[in-house]
């Protein structure tokens, strides 16, 4: 079944009204659509989801963070835990439209503004990741359309793509489409090593160690190996898939399986998957409201799937955007090369991990571990051709009305950092 499949969904009663009438209409909410269900994101989080259920009906689901001193605390649920879950009816309409503003403030509490910068730099990116998109939907000037937030590949053990977009207008006869990672400030940068990983019960399984690279040393002098997670078939007796973390690593590594596994059949999945997603907000009346799509992209919305797809570009593009740099962009272009070429504070860097040779272990659960093969290669986790297809942008600015800079860097608040990793 098609992810942007509505069809069940959008036949509960009120369901399409709700959502045409009290959401769409508002410019920074953006909807991701999935097989069944919408989720309705603000600031980047998850602010609710409407979920299909058999026998035509539908399911809200919340979390309880988000619910103190609005008037969902006085509805009936059909489940509490940290995911609370509320019947789609009348009376949770009237809720929503009168705690908005209290149910929005609550979204936004959840970033704690007191903490420090490297604790709060993820969650400023989330932030600006879903400010961004919707600026930049509905500003008639941009040159591009956010399709999708937190993609991830169905059936793929490959993490989330923070923003997927499509260009507005064709170049050399097809549209353009990028996968953008949004990084807040240089103290945004980490390669996602835990110490402790695998040392308990909950972390049991197998993993990657070093051979010799090691962690930058601590206050005490202490240095580790490095480790990360991996997904080991044992039958073929072979690693399917690498877990990198949520760093510039991991989003290196994702973007690059996804591009090329399987020959870009994941791509192909991807295109397909605009396309759903994209009838399904025309469906809605997005584009009659706040979003910009442009008129190619709509007129191909009004043809096949196999026309819209012949017209997208075979190899997306790859940027990294980092927001917020401050004062300027090169203490940010500097944090960002140190993790891709091996440099004097560099301790994970993309070029030292393939250069390295590492050890598959396995952890019992019980603080024991035993290497099962020696002297792995990551250089096929890596692709050097994936080089052709990155570029690193960086901008001053927090959030941006549009993704122009892409194309053109903002003299004066932007810049692009040139490297080359493998050489």
């Amino acid at each position: 079944m098609s992810r942007g499949n509505l069809e069940n969904l959008l036949k509960v009663p009120e369901v399409e009204t709700f959502l045409k009438n009290r959401v769409i209409e508002k410019k920074e909410l953006f909807l991701g659509i999935r097989d069944e269900s919408i989720i309705i994101y603000y600031w980047g989080k998850k602010m609710m989801e409407l979920v299909y259920q058999e026998g035509q009906k539908c399911i809200v689901k919340i979390s309880k963070f988000f619910i103190d001193r609005t008037a969902f605390c006085g509805l009936k649920f059909t489940q509490k835990s940290d995911l609370m879950i509320f019947p789609f009816n009348q009376e949770f309409v009237q809720a929503f439209v009168e705690s908005y503003l209290e149910f929005k403030e609550n979204v936004e509490n959840a970033l704690i503004e007191s903490a420090p910068i490297e604790a709060k730099a993820g969650p400023l990116g989330q932030k600006y990741q879903g400010i961004i998109a919707c600026n930049n939907n509905a500003n008639i000037n941009s040159d591009w359309y956010c399709v999708d937030l937190n993609y991830s590949p169905e059936g793929t053990p490959l993490g989330r793509i923070d923003m997927v977009a499509i260009s507005k207008q064709k170049q050399n006869g097809r549209h353009r489409m990028v996968l953008l990672s949004c990084k807040y400030s240089w103290q945004a940068y980490k390669s996602g090593y835990r110490k402790n990983l695998y040392n308990n019960k909950k972390n049991k399984g197998y993993y990657i160690e070093a051979n010799g690279l090691k962690t930058k040393a601590n206050a005490k002098g202490d240095q580790h190996r490095r480790r990360f997670g991996c997904k080991y078939d044992e039958k073929k007796q072979q690693i399917v898939s690498y877990e990198f973390g949520s760093g510039i690593i991991g989003d290196f590594y994702n973007y690059a399986q996804l591009i090329f596994t399987d020959h870009g059949k994941l791509i192909e999945g991807l295109k397909a998957e605009c396309f759903d997603i994209l009838k399904a907000k025309k469906s809605l009346g997005c584009f009659e409201i706040n979003d910009k799509i442009g008129a190619e992209l709509l007129l191909l919305l009004a043809g096949t799937k196999e026309t819209f797809m012949e017209a997208i570009g075979d190899m997306p593009e790859c940027v990294f955007l980092t927001v917020g740099c401050g004062d300027t962009t090169e203490k940010a272009k500097q944090a960002m090369a140190a993790y891709l070429r091996p440099g004097p504070t560099s301790t994970a860097d993309v070029f030292s991990i393939t250069q390295d040779k590492w050890v598959l272990c396995y952890n019992n659960g019980k603080g024991k571990s035993r290497a099962v093969a020696r002297d792995l290669s990551l250089t096929e986790a890596f692709p050097v051709a994936f080089e052709e297809r990155v570029r690193y942008l960086f901008t001053r600015k927090i959030a941006l009305e549009n993704l122009n800079i892409i194309d053109h860097p903002d003299a004066c608040n932007g810049d692009e950092l040139k490297i080359k990793i493998f050489e």
